[in-house]
This record gives structure tokens, sequence and C-alpha cells, in this order.
């Protein structure tokens, strides 16, 4: 009874704050102020505009918290354009007593030099079992700016529009977050970010990933509210990488979600 009348609403929570990839979700979702990643459609639709060739991935979370009820599947990929890049995801959430079914399509591209600006249509379709589904649209918007060569400030505002689950009049989660990544070295990166839901306190997260040999990465990440820490690696082999990330719930325990990717250079 208890997982039944929490659930919805511990869904819509982990729709907005569990992420989406292992290689962010290894960072601890600090990754506003990334780009070049598929991923980006979701993080940071202007993060898309960095993205130089065609990319595609498929993730999967088939235990969150150790429940099978929480399951996600989620596709992602990107194709450049000139001046920017469009993309798009696709993913799947739950069980068949509550299920989310959810569609980001995006672009971000260059408006001048170091400056890109971004925007997502997000469409997501709630089922729940005796007592019908539901269909909400919501709007992103996100800006990526390289203040210095490697130093880069991200911006991001979930649903824009406060969009509301029709009949309930319950509002999807409202999202600002700003962040910086920078460049160690050609195969260093630090990201840290801040991220507000308007319900609830402010969000710490920093993550840090090293490259070796440009074939095996390694990350790691950690964020308060709630606290939480992350790790996680990226195996590159001739055009795709096999990733894997896991992340530590202090009441929770360990979640384990893995991910392939390929892209094509352009």
């Amino acid at each position: 009874m208890f997982l039944l009348t929490s659930l919805p609403w511990f869904a819509l929570a982990g729709f907005e704050s569990n992420g989406r990839g292992a290689r962010p979700i290894a960072l601890s979702n600090a990754f506003v102020a990334m780009g070049n990643s598929p991923w980006s459609t979701v993080y940071n639709p202007a993060g898309l505009a960095s993205c130089y060739g065609s990319e595609g991935s498929l993730y999967l979370s088939p235990q969150q918290f150790g429940m099978k009820e929480l399951r996600t599947i989620s596709a992602a990929g990107v194709i450049p354009f000139g001046g920017g890049s469009a993309g798009l995801v696709l993913g799947q959430f739950g069980f068949e007593l509550y299920r989310e079914t959810e569609l980001t399509a995006g672009v971000g591209g260059t408006i001048d030099d170091g400056i890109a600006i971004g925007g997502a249509f997000n469409i997501v379709r709630i089922s729940l079992e005796r007592y019908g589904t539901a269909t909400i649209s919501s709007y992103d918007l996100g800006a990526l700016l390289e203040i210095v060569s490697g130093l880069r400030i991200g911006f991001d505002w979930k649903n824009v529009t406060a969009a509301k689950i029709a009949g309930t009049g319950e509002s999807l989660p409202q999202l600002l977050a700003t962040g910086l990544c920078y460049d160690l070295s050609a195969e260093s990166r630090a990201t840290m970010e801040l991220e507000k839901d308007i319900r609830f306190p402010f969000s710490l997260k920093a993550g840090l990933e090293h490259t070796f040999l440009r074939v095996l990465t390694l990350r790691v990440g950690m964020c308060n509210n709630p606290d939480k820490f992350s790790c996680g690696l990226g195996l590159r082999v001739a055009g795709f990488e096999l990733s894997y990330a896991g992340y530590n719930h202090a009441q929770l325990g360990w979640t384990h979600q893995i991910e392939i990717s390929f892209k094509v250079d352009q």
C-alpha cells in the first residue's frame, strides 16, 4: 500500500533528478556545463551546440534502489547541422501499475563566439492502472558560455511554463541550475553545479573525470540534498563506449546502471 500510494510522487521526483546516462550519473548529474553529449538534450540543450558528430546511446537502470518496479530505460541521439545540433531522448520509467513514458526533443546552436543557447520540448505520458492516463508537455531553456579557454558556465531552466498534470492541479517540477566545467587538461575535467527545485533546498553537485590513453575514463561525483556519492567508468573500443555508473543513497543503498553508445565524428 505504501509503495502504490507514494510511487507516483517518487517517480516524478525520479524523473526530474535521477538523471539519464551513465556518464552524467557517475558525475552526480553535475552536467549543466559539460555539453558535447546526446544527454545534453535533458541536462542543458545548449550543450548540443558542441556535438560535432552523430551520436547515439542506450541506457538502462534495471533496479533503482534494488526495486525492479523503479526500472528506467532510455535512448538518446544527436545529429549536427549547420551551426548546431538536434537531439532526441526517449525513455520509460516504472512498471505495469505505474509508468511514465517521456519524449524530449531539443536543439542547441552557437549565436556568437563562445556563446550557445538551446531549448527543449518535453512530452510525458503518465499511466496509472485503473485510473487512466495523463499527458503533459513542458519546455526547457538553456545557455552555455565559454568564459575563457577551457572554462565554461552553463544555465538551465526546466519547465519554464510551470506545466500542470491535468485534473490534479499538481505542477511538474521546476528546476533552475547553473554550473561550471573546467578542463584541467586534455584528459581531465572538473565540474560543479548548483541546482534549485522551487519546492526544495539547493542541491550542490560536483564531479571529476579522467581519461587514460584515450580508452578508459574514470569518473566520481557527489552531491547533497539528497546526500549521494557516485562513481563510474567508460571503456572505448572502435567508436563504441561501454559505460557503468553507480550511486549510493545514504538510506536507500546502491543503484547501478549501464550504457552503450557510439559516435561518428565529422
